[in-house]
């Protein structure tokens, strides 16, 4: 999958001069980065027999753009510019954007996509139990939010293989528009129906996993969805490509990268489709949202789905919502990636934030305690990180909820703490995109030595008090547990805005809380909450997601010479309002 506004350290090749297949030496030797140290790396064979079943949610294509040029990036042939914008064409080199235009979207679920641009690869890139096609496209998406636009988050492709067969009609719309060389030419020809033409094979079904871009720099956490149903293409048509693709790449004729391990993935296919999501709610959104009526000793379902929705549509809409319940029965077992926690930060204060007790704002920088009892960030500090593989995530604060959210075969726990990370993207700070979450487990027993270190400091009353005690190592917290495993899956924020594809990591070992400890924690909830003294989210269904979990620790891949994907901690650009999130 091609970005063109992609820059990387030193030319990257699909093979050597003159090949006449995919070279997986070339390109590991020229693909560095995250392209060579990723664990969710595209493309990928799909092994049929292994695919779960499961019901997935329709995908309804909204692409209003029209085609007027025809564009060589030098890599392959492409509609359309990465942008969310339309673009007008004067000339190869005069390709500008219209302000307020869109190109359209795509719905998966609840969950709006805006098209971006498609473009195709020869041979097909992803494999079908080691079949390759002669063709593939890419139908590229962004996520629907302003703070995504020029990052590489929360993108999703939709994937079409073709078979060799008749001429296919819809490239021939615009297929010898493109140049031979790299550039761009006009396209006269306009009657490309896209959506028409996706519909049968949409109906058809998918697999579904998450992967990578393609080509470098591989950002993972890419949606991919690709069509069971194949469309058909001639050798005439394969052949224009081919001659475009060897007059741009030194004689290279195919533009595929080869195909990536799974590692602890799971690929999805469509058993059957869900229910279409019911209309947003017509009332206007409140910031009022409730885990139960006043005095309620227990979460109330039908409470959070009112106020919830009302705040947040997502939370009542989205298909990939947290917590969950593991049932380990359907547990899929695999190698998931090492995960190791370095973190920094020194505990000036405790907080209620109304909702719970935290420790640190919601942000990658530390905060300081002011004489009148405001808080301030400091700039260029940060809390310190954590590596999930060779992916960095930033850590912001640690939370806890009575009882559990996340439940194991339908048994909560009197307690669990959620250690909310963002990925290492500045572009990232002050938005709910890319977050992950280590969550541990309480259950009742002896009491925990490490709360009882700061556990009575925190204010009864929303707010925040001072901490002078000694330093809280959250390091050795968890070390113990993470070294016994985890369950991984993805979901959302378990409070509004409900953000979803949050990266959950449940470690399976459990610690102890004693009931005075808990008892504490539900004093402040039943004095800021009108006294509802719970803080759970009832559990989620599981729409289709898979539960992963280690069967033995997997070593993270040789780190790049560079810094991780992501780098260092984020610029700082968060208020630290958002309190309780996750």
């Amino acid at each position: 999958m091609l970005f063109l506004q992609v820059t990387v350290a030193a030319e990257w090749v699909y093979a050597n001069p003159g090949a006449l297949e995919a070279d997986p030496i070339a390109q590991q030797n020229t693909w560095d980065g995250l392209c060579a140290t990723g664990r969710e790396q595209s493309p990928i064979n799909i092994v049929t027999s292994a695919a779960v079943p499961a019901p997935l949610p329709r995908i309804q294509t909204f692409i209003d753009a029209n085609v007027t040029f025809a564009k060589n990036t030098g890599h392959g042939f492409q509609l359309f510019e990465t942008s969310p914008l339309a673009h007008n064409f004067t000339s190869s080199d005069d390709i500008t954007p219209v302000d307020g235009t869109s190109k359209g979207y795509s719905e998966i679920g609840a969950n709006r996509f805006n098209f971006y641009q498609v473009h195709w690869h020869t041979p097909s890139e992803n494999t079908v139990d080691g079949r390759s096609f002669p063709l593939e496209a890419h139908f590229v998406h962004q996520f629907d939010d302003p703070a995504l636009v020029g990052t590489y988050h929360r993108l999703a492709v939709i994937g079409l293989l073709y078979e060799l067969g008749e001429c296919n009609p819809i490239l021939d719309n615009f297929w010898n528009s493109f140049p031979i060389s790299a550039g761009a030419s006009e396209v006269t020809q306009d009657d490309t129906d896209f959506n028409e033409k996706l519909s049968d094979e949409l109906a058809g079904g998918y697999w579904h996993w998450y992967g990578s871009l393609t080509t470098p720099p591989c950002t993972e956490t890419v949606s991919w969805n690709l069509l069971k149903k194949t469309a058909t293409v001639c050798q005439r048509q394969i052949d224009r490509l081919k001659e475009a693709l060897a007059a741009t790449q030194n004689g290279i004729a195919f533009n595929n990268r080869v195909v990536q391990p799974l590692y602890s993935r799971v690929v999805v296919e469509t058993d059957s489709f869900m229910p279409a999501p019911p209309p947003a709610p017509s009332a206007p959104p409140t910031a009022s949202w409730y885990y139960a009526n006043e005095g309620a000793s227990e979460a109330d379902a039908a409470v959070q789905e009112e106020t919830w929705g009302a705040a947040a549509p997502l939370c009542n809409l989205g298909l990939e919502q947290s917590p969950i319940d593991i049932v380990t029965a359907d547990v899929v077992e695999t190698q998931l990636p090492v995960i190791s926690t370095h973190f920094s930060a020194t505990t000036e204060y405790v907080k209620n934030t109304g909702h719970g007790f935290q420790l640190f704002e919601t942000a990658p920088q530390v905060f300081t305690l002011n004489e009148d009892n405001t808080t301030m960030a400091i700039d260029g500090t940060d809390k310190g990180y954590s590596e999930i593989g060779t992916q960095r995530y930033n850590f912001y604060q640690v939370h806890w909820h009575t009882p559990s959210e996340n439940t194991i075969d339908g048994k909560s726990f009197a307690l669990e703490a959620h250690f909310v990370h963002q990925f290492a993207d500045p572009d990232l700070v002050g938005g709910y995109n890319r977050l992950a979450v280590i969550g541990l487990l309480y259950e009742l027993g002896e009491c925990n030595p490490l709360l009882d270190e700061f556990w009575s400091t925190f204010p009864v009353e929303s707010g925040v008090s001072n901490y002078t005690g000694d330093h809280i190592e959250l390091n050795d917290v968890i070390a113990n547990e993470l070294s016994k495993g985890y369950y991984h899956w993805d979901g959302s924020l378990t409070t509004p805005p409900c953000t979803e594809t949050v990266k959950w990591n449940l470690l399976k070992t459990p610690q102890t809380v004693c009931q005075r400890q808990v008892d504490t924690l539900k004093a402040a909830l039943a004095a800021t909450q009108k006294g509802v003294s719970i803080n759970n989210r009832v559990v989620q269904p599981m729409n289709g997601r898979i539960v992963t979990s280690n069967v033995a620790s997997a070593g993270a891949a040789p780190s790049p010479s560079a810094p991780l994907t992501g780098g260092g901690a984020a610029a700082p650009g968060d208020n630290g309002d958002n309190g309780d999130n996750g």
